[in-house]
């Protein structure tokens, strides 16, 4: 079970990336005498609004916890240096993931009234930046489309107690990021000063070729490449971190 801290952590990125107006953030159990409430983390913004927000990491595997452990295996052997890893090159299985995820935690909603908050949200995260955990939560993003999204999801969403749904990959080729509301279909934006960037754009182009192509030896490559791109970034920003202490 996650901690109030990383849930809280995953969250702050979320309203960074909204440009949120928080006053504070709270842990709902502290105020439950630890039962559950349905929500991870309570958020005050400066408009005076209350919402609640669940918060989940994609497993984009189809054996569920079996990629994760391994890379934490791996990530361990090499005392949090470098390893390598295999990301997931299934569209559908990175599709039906996301949608698994959005329903089990619809399901959890269904059993919870969330009194006291204006709205309640839904926040799934990939691309979790942390040593063990890159490679095997990282989700292709030029894969996954808005219209994917709705197609799988809509329906159920609507029906929920959610106000707004989010899919977040902090760490990906694309910095995408996809959001939902009530009444309204999916959205997907990229950050242009990533995707713009030449290599960056050629490597998307590269892939999607593949893909289209059916040449899955190609697509595997690729994302062992952005895998391995990846975490040699997050190292990197490691160092930078110690580099300021």
């Amino acid at each position: 079970m996650a901690s109030f801290e990383r849930e809280k952590n995953l969250f702050e990125r979320l309203a960074t990336r909204l440009g949120l107006d928080v006053s504070a953030a709270f842990d709902p159990k502290a105020t439950a005498s630890g039962a559950e409430t349905g929500v991870d983390v309570g958020v005050q913004l400066k408009d005076g609004r209350n919402i609640g927000i669940q918060v989940t990491e994609v497993d984009p595997h189809v054996q569920r916890g079996k990629a994760r452990a391994d890379e934490k295996r791996a990530a361990k052997a090499s005392h949090n240096g470098v390893y390598g890893g295999w990301g997931q090159n299934d569209p559908k299985a990175m599709l039906d993931a996301v949608t698994r995820s959005i329903v089990e935690k619809i399901e959890i909603a269904n059993r919870h009234d969330f009194k006291g908050y204006d709205e309640v949200w839904l926040l799934l995260c990939a691309g979790i930046p942390e040593s063990g955990a890159v490679v095997s939560t990282i989700v292709m993003t030029p894969w996954i489309s808005e219209a994917d999204l709705g197609r799988e999801t809509g329906q159920v969403l609507q029906a929920s107690k959610y106000t707004r749904c989010f899919l977040l990959p902090i760490l990906g080729v694309e910095q995408a990021f996809y959001r939902w509301e009530k009444n309204r279909v999916w959205e997907k934006s990229v950050q242009p000063e990533n995707i713009h960037d030449v290599p960056r754009a050629a490597y998307v182009e590269s892939l999607s070729k593949a893909a289209a192509e059916g040449n899955w030896g190609e697509v595997g490559r690729l994302c062992d490449e952005e895998c391995k791109n990846v975490l040699s970034e997050m190292r990197q920003m490691g160092n930078d971190d110690r580099n300021h202490d």
